[in-house]
């Protein structure tokens, strides 16, 4: 939940002076932890919308968007 928090208020911060926010997601655990905890979290920090976020998905294997190993398949999942 704190890691979820603390994006959101990265983003309204972000948002509030540049118009948006950028950020790079990984995979593994945070994944998961982002589905659970980051709506709750955008929710509770006003200024952190999503519409406003440019979302770079870092993967390091380079497959594409429909493979298991895929950072951006997960997250879409």
């Amino acid at each position: 939940a704190a890691v979820a928090r603390l994006v959101a208020e990265a983003a309204a911060e972000a948002v509030a002076s540049s118009g948006r926010f950028t950020v790079g997601l990984s995979g593994g655990s945070l994944v998961r932890l982002l589905a659970q905890e980051l709506p709750a979290a955008l929710r509770e920090v006003p200024g952190a919308d999503p519409a406003r976020w440019l979302v770079a998905f870092c993967d390091e294997r380079l497959v594409p968007p429909e493979h298991p190993d895929s950072t951006y398949g997960a997250y879409r999942v």
